[in-house]
Parts: structure tokens; C-alpha cells; sequence
């Protein structure tokens, strides 16, 4: 794990403390807030990221973590669902108004 670009899903994160992990092929990794970014919001499960490693010790931790969109089926789905519900809303709104 070294000078690559990793793939993977937030694992889990805990606000209070500032830290989380992300799951991926090789393992668990370890990653700080202040490595990601937090302009576009907190992490949440299951977020898709990429990120580098460095040696935290004996095992890595996560730094330079980028969000990365998801284009998975549920995904898609997800988001087409969402699409429709807010283009329903909009039409309903229209006859009732």
C-alpha cells in the first residue's frame, strides 16, 4: 500500500471524534477529517472515495481523500427514483395551484 490511488466505501465515521475508517480490497484504512473534504459535507456510510496512503505506524492511514460519484446500479436507481418523485411533486403542485 504505498504511492498508489486506492478505491473504497466509508466504512464508518464518528463526528465526535473526528475519525473513520474506509473499507476496501486491502483492508480497513484509518482516515482524520482534516483529510477529507469537508466542503462538500461530512462523510457518510457507504460514500464512495478515492484516496493515497501513508504509513501511520504499523498499519496506513487515508490522506488526499477524494469523493468519487457513484455510478452503481442502486445508485442509478436511487437516483432516477428521486428524479421522478420531484418531478411528480412538481406536476401535482401544478393542478393544485
Amino acid at each position: 500500500m504505498k504511492d498508489e490511488l486506492y478505491q473504497g466505501k466509508i466504512k464508518q465515521y464518528d463526528p465526535a471524534k473526528g475519525f473513520g475508517f474506509i473499507g476496501c480490497a486491502e483492508g480497513d484504512v484509518f482516515f482524520h477529517i482534516s483529510d477529507f473534504p469537508v466542503a462538500e459535507g461530512e462523510p457518510k456510510r457507504n460514500e464512495r472515495v478515492k484516496f493515497n496512503v501513508v504509513e501511520n505506524g504499523d498499519k496506513y492511514k487515508a490522506i488526499k481523500i477524494e469523493r468519487v460519484e457513484d455510478n452503481s446500479k442502486k445508485a442509478k436507481k436511487t437516483k432516477v427514483a428521486t428524479h421522478n418523485k420531484s418531478i411528480t411533486s412538481a406536476l401535482l403542485n401544478n393542478f393544485r395551484g
